[in-house]
């Protein structure tokens, strides 16, 4: 039997499903698994047992086959279908001919007759454990060697205590010297070659390049260069530490120059609409932060509530970016259909317009649609919320009431936006009108009459949405709707999440 210390050393940090349908096996199991597994979850039944997966996704599930609801075998083919990594121990008291080949054929790792001996159960889940450990080090190993493959594209440079230590040919050639001693001795610091633009890295009276590095390693930093020759080049650098050696690190530079970027950063250049070429030059540089595993920002808005969770880019398509991101913020997607992407790799916030496809399952979305835009939603200074359907309101533009329909679509402290089925004839910007809202508050109606002026106006194809800014509101009891408001929303929002 394989070393019990061992096994609990081996096992600390791996995430065990344990399911039975009995009451006493599972207790007594339950209380020999505890000794092994820090991080164990416990479910009475294959329904249960998934949702719990769902959630918290196990390395390891302990299944037994009889069960109501949802038999082990089905619950193995589910959590296979979510991530065929994951090594099924199955324990039951049959032994039939047909679930011994249906779980071989579900790949499943072991199949123990019950009553299962303690030391032929601590043997299986030893070799399961140590079967996982030698999994995630061969993807270690080979996601290192990617990443050194990567490289052979991109200038290269190692440093120890921000001192260059070593460079790839690539870098060598930018530089045109012959070697890195070259190039110490002509430049005195890689940093101060880092030329002023806007949205980039550059050393400057308020900003020290490498404490940046330092402080957002595996972050991707546009650059801008200038070789020998005075041509201007534009780069995406990333920084990270090498592991086990201290004071040493790496900085790769990706030349994407070619992808004509630059102007993007500028703040005179008008980034709503996206000609083709920007459109293309996007994907491209959406393919970069692909290529370097970067993070992005999701944000998404429930009625008012933001949801904001970070994502990675799993795959890039002529027309879709494909994000892996968490289940919550899936969650908001599906509700919002739409999204707002943020990175420091982005010269602006990057909306999506189009969620063409989610995958709660893979934890995976679709999105099409993609453009920049100079301001967004998560750059609001107030909190608006979307009021509850039970609401009245009434327009009063000079002395006349709005006989058409009216519907609030949010609400903050210093502003309304209603929904009109049509637009109030002469109704000119900044002109001021008399809004009467009846809200709930507290169970009980809450009235707002007040002043507002007309600020902005946006049209779809079968209504308008007018934005109004109140003058001189009496705002406390606003705000305590407001905030009650809000954490309505979060009850419901959480509700979703656990529908």
């Amino acid at each position: 039997m394989g070393d019990l210390k061992k096994l609990q050393e081996s096992a600390k940090d791996l995430h065990v499903l344990y399911v039975e349908d009995n009451d006493a096996l599972r207790l007594n199991a339950t209380k020999l698994f505890q000794k092994f597994f820090e991080n164990l979850n416990i479910a009475a039944n294959g329904e249960e047992a998934l949702e719990l997966y769902k959630k918290n996704r196990a390395d390891i599930l302990i299944t037994d086959i009889k069960m109501p609801r949802m038999d082990g075998l089905t619950l193995s083919e589910k959590v296979k279908s979510i991530d065929p990594r994951t090594r099924v121990i199955i324990m039951s008291a049959f032994d039939d001919k047909e679930f011994l080949l249906r779980a071989i054929r579900d790949g499943v790792f072991s199949y123990l007759k019950k009553p299962v001996n303690v030391t032929e159960l601590t043997d299986t889940l030893f070799k399961a454990v140590e079967e996982i450990r030698k999994e995630r080090e061969n993807q270690l190993f080979f996601m290192h060697l990617k990443s050194i493959f990567n490289y052979q594209s991109s200038m290269v440079l190692m440093m120890y205590k921000n001192k260059p230590t070593l460079a790839n040919q690539l870098f060598l050639d930018y530089f045109e010297v012959e070697t890195l001693e070259e190039f110490i001795n002509e430049y005195e610091d890689l940093t101060y070659e880092f030329l002023p633009h806007d949205g980039f890295l550059y050393q400057h009276g308020e900003i020290n390049v490498y404490d940046v590095f330092e402080n957002n390693e595996q972050k991707l930093f546009h650059v801008k260069m200038q070789n020998p020759k005075a041509e201007l080049r534009h780069f995406i650098a990333k920084y990270q530490t090498i592991p086990e050696q201290k004071g040493y690190a790496i900085i790769s530079f990706d030349d994407v120059t070619e992808l004509n970027l630059l102007r993007l950063f500028d703040e005179k250049q008008s980034l709503q609409d996206l000609r083709e070429e920007e459109s293309k030059a996007l994907y491209n540089l959406l393919e970069v932060l692909q290529r370097n595993n970067a993070q992005i920002e999701v944000h998404n808005f429930y009625k008012g509530l933001s949801i904001t969770n970070n994502a990675l880019i799993n795959n890039v398509s002529k027309e879709s970016l494909f994000l892996k991101t968490t289940y919550l913020q899936l969650k908001s997607l599906q509700f919002e259909q739409k999204t707002l992407l943020v990175s420091n790799a982005l010269p602006r916030h990057l909306e999506c317009s189009s969620v063409k496809r989610i995958s709660f399952e893979q934890q995976e979305c679709e999105l099409q649609g993609l453009h920049f835009v100079r301001h967004s939603a998560i750059e609001r200074k107030t909190i608006r919320v979307v009021p509850e359907e039970k609401h009245t309101v009434s327009l009063f533009i000079r002395e006349g009431k709005f006989h058409g329909d009216v519907f609030i679509e949010d609400i903050s402290l210093d502003a309304i936006k209603l929904n009109l089925n049509a637009f109030p004839a002469g109704l000119e910007d900044n002109e001021e009108v008399i809004l009467d809202i009846v809200l709930e508050l507290d169970r009980k109606p809450f009235i707002i009459n007040t002043r507002a002026s007309f600020y902005y106006m946006s049209e779809s194809k079968h209504s308008f949405s007018l934005v109004f800014l109140f003058i001189n509101t009496e705002k406390t009891n606003l705000l305590k709707y407001i905030t009650k408001r809000q954490m309505a929303i979060i009850r419901e929002f959480k509700g979703l999440q656990n529908g």
